[in-house]
């Protein structure tokens, strides 16, 4: 029997994974896709060099995995987000100072510490809104900075769930790409582990003593004990059956965690029609909430922009054949840059739909109103020989972060070794 196995070979499954496995348990990760990383998923065929279909950027250079970085040898390139962004408010497309100094966006002067000090009893973004009176210009501010990250629309996302999970700490982060492709780094941490791909989890029978996992092939393999790093997503779907039922604790977690659906368009131009400065675009309103540019300031490199597309947008434009979503991204940059011609300029498009993908079920997590304090019963240690991992799992210091996936990696691989106790 195994000491250990690990459900999803993403950031966390691999990071506890790789702790126990130098402790001298012995681990087998079990990973339902062709491939290591989760929802971290670097593009190689789209164009030559690396684009990001899932996480995007390493959040600062405190973030807990730059030690990771580091130790594999992988290189860094800044992305200044927040002196190289352009804002859409509806109208012509403007550097974010520009945008800020209009008169209607002086009516959310203050907006984030009023956030920051919201109390109980919990308001939803829009509540919020509607009770400091923002409008306008102000409102559509506020509503960015409260739902950009977040894939939930003004009615679902909580302000106390938004103040837990970090959310304004990273607005506050500078951000930088891994030069090689964001996959470098599960691939550099999972080397000499034991990872069966491919393989699809049906049900997990735990107890106090150990767990039993079935197969969808029928298979049945035994652990002494199990990290389920299976997305919040999944979860909810009950695309995996736990027997006995998980405890009320968690399934109310469960009911107050929302995964919302994230769409990421890559794009290939012929030539690039956007500033020469410009590192990102954000839009208040339109189809797609924001575009980043993938090689700024790199030579030899192909104009390549990529479209993030979360929540309430994200689902709509899901609607929409890829034909059409097309035809519906490009009207957007022609909006955003009337002078430009993004029709003609397209050269290769494709999207990376995460709401769509059944081991995920969505993008990442959002705390719905009134579900303070869900995280904590996801990962609290009541399920006997079943523990938790998985970015949602975490809320400090930003949650659902692939840093936040790797420090609950840390967190379960500790429980589990104590659990276990010495080799």
């Amino acid at each position: 029997m195994l000491d250990v196995i690990i459900i999803g070979a993403g950031m966390a499954g691999i990071t506890a994974a790789r702790e126990l496995t130098r402790a001298k348990y012995s681990v087998q990760v079990l990973e339902a896709r062709d491939r290591i990383g989760g929802r971290i998923m670097t593009v190689e065929d789209f164009v030559d060099g690396p684009v990001e279909g899932g996480a995007e950027f390493v959040h600062g250079r405190k973030a807990a995995t730059m030690k990771e970085v580091d130790a594999a040898g992988l290189s860094l390139r800044g992305s200044p987000q927040m002196r190289r962004t352009a804002f859409n408010m509806g109208g012509a497309t403007r550097w974010l100072p520009i945008s800020c100094l209009h008169p209607g966006a002086w009516a959310c002067a203050g907006m984030r510490n009023k956030i920051i000090n919201t109390e109980p009893p919990d308001l939803s973004a829009r509540d919020f809104m509607d009770k400091h009176g923002y409008k306008g210009r102000g409102r559509q501010l506020t509503e960015m900075t409260l739902l950009q990250h977040l894939p939930g629309s003004a009615d679902d996302v909580g302000v106390l769930g938004w103040i837990d999970d970090g959310v304004m700490d990273l607005q506050n982060r500078y951000n930088h790409r891994i030069v090689t492709g964001y996959s470098s780094l599960p691939s550099s941490m999972a080397k000499g582990l034991d990872i069966r791909l491919n393989t699809i989890v049906e049900a997990v029978q735990w107890t106090a003593q150990k767990v039993r996992i079935q197969l969808q092939d029928g298979e049945t393999l035994e652990a002494r004990t199990v990290i389920s790093t299976l997305p919040v997503g999944v979860l909810k779907a009950n695309s995996v059956r736990f027997e006995p039922e998980l405890p009320e604790s968690k399934q109310w977690a469960l009911s107050q965690l929302e995964m919302g659906p994230i769409t990421k368009i890559l794009m290939h131009f012929k030539q690039q029609f956007w500033p020469k400065w410009m590192e990102m675009a954000a839009s208040a309103t339109g189809p797609v909430n924001l575009y980043w540019t993938v090689f700024r300031n790199m030579k030899d490199r192909p104009a390549a922009l990529t479209g993030y597309c979360i929540g309430p947008r994200s689902a709509a434009l899901s609607q929409n054949s890829d034909n059409k979503a097309t035809e519906i991204v490009m009207d957007d940059l022609k909006r955003m840059y009337p002078g430009s011609d993004p029709h003609g300029a397209l050269a290769d498009i494709r999207f990376v739909k995460w709401g769509q993908d059944p081991f995920a079920v969505g993008g990442y997590t959002y705390v719905r109103p009134g579900g303070r304090g869900a995280r904590e019963k996801l990962k609290a240690m009541d399920t006997g020989a079943l523990f938790w991992a998985g970015s949602g799992t975490e809320s400090q210091p930003v949650s659902e972060l692939v840093e936040t996936a790797y420090l609950s990696g840390l967190r379960t691989a500790r429980e589990v070794s104590t659990c276990l106790g010495p080799v």
